[in-house]
């Protein structure tokens, strides 16, 4: 059943992957002494941080063929990957992004080169199980120096791991996204607000504060990905669904298209979205960041 299923993802079995993989990494070393790898995106899932990666990585970047967070390939296969790095003796590799497999790859490849991760994530995510055990084992990596630096995309978390934990660690700013193409913009209703609120239905992303309250507007029309997560506000005019999964040039020309968009969401690490609409020129509100430490001396601080 896997093995179907990744044929209908990739088109390929293991095989197939397993040498497109290990070619890939072979070309990297021929021009690089750095390769960053990043787990493929799956129904949107790690979309944002692989493009992200990219953004930053342009050159050394190599897809690792995933379904979700979970490695399509087996240990002997990931053994067998782990050893071609080692014997093209790259300088460095960095993960971008971290499923908990890559564990496994640090386990293989840190004592041959040296190891960097790049965490795109938000503190707000270690209240699931599952990324407290990933943070706790970043952690014991770090102190075991197995992890030599850690880069946070979000703004203010190096200095809390440096703080609590002191391992190496480094804010990883986001240059502004390459659009590469020209956007052609599609048409949309004369004499209406057309805002665009592109977030997956989550509670982190916060979309349905931010439909609703656009819809108190007058002459708004809100563009969203999927229309159905609205279906109990009975405003089906006023609300059009573009689809999930487009493709990155499809959803530019819609983004691009908007009046404005919103990227309200709780807690964002960087906010893509709110990126690239801003590289497009087109203007994106979102929630300013919390800075607790400022916070919490200013009360200890008024106190005293």
């Amino acid at each position: 059943m896997l093995n179907k299923l990744k044929e209908k993802m990739f088109g390929k079995d293991n095989k197939q992957l397993l040498q497109e993989t290990l070619k890939q990494i072979t070309l990297k070393r021929k021009e690089h002494q750095t390769l960053v790898l990043c787990g493929t995106p799956t129904d949107g899932n790690w979309l944002g941080i692989a493009i992200a990666t990219k953004n930053i990585y342009p050159e050394n970047t190599i897809d690792i063929p995933q379904w979700y967070s979970n490695s399509v390939f087996n240990p002997k296969e990931t053994r067998l990957i782990c050893q071609k790095i080692k014997e093209l003796k790259f300088e460095k590799i960095i993960f971008s992004g971290f499923a908990s497999y890559f564990f496994e790859w640090i386990n293989l490849l840190n004592e041959y080169t040296y190891i960097e991760i790049i965490f795109h994530g938000t503190i707000s995510e270690f209240n699931e199980k599952t990324k407290q055990e990933f943070i706790g084992n970043v952690i014991k990596y770090s102190k075991q120096n197995k992890i030599k630096n850690i880069g946070f995309i979000k703004k203010g978390l190096s200095e809390v791991f440096k703080k609590l934990y002191g391992i190496n660690s480094f804010h990883q700013i986001l240059p502004v996204p390459k659009i590469t193409h020209n956007i052609k913009k599609i048409e949309l209703e004369k004499n209406k607000i057309h805002i665009g609120v592109f977030g997956i239905d989550n509670f982190n992303k916060n979309i349905h504060n931010q439909v609703i309250y656009s819809l108190t507007i007058k002459n708004t029309i809100i563009h969203v990905l999927d229309k159905s997560n609205f279906a109990y506000l009975n405003l089906d005019d006023r609300i059009i669904a573009h689809g999930k999964n487009l493709p990155r040039e499809v959803f530019l020309n819609i983004l691009g298209s908007m009046d404005f968009n919103l990227h309200m969401s709780y807690n964002e690490s960087f906010g893509l979205i709110a990126h690239e609409s801003e590289a497009l020129g087109v203007p994106c509100i979102i929630l300013e960041d919390v800075d607790y430490i400022k916070k919490i001396h200013c009360i200890i601080y008024n106190k005293k």
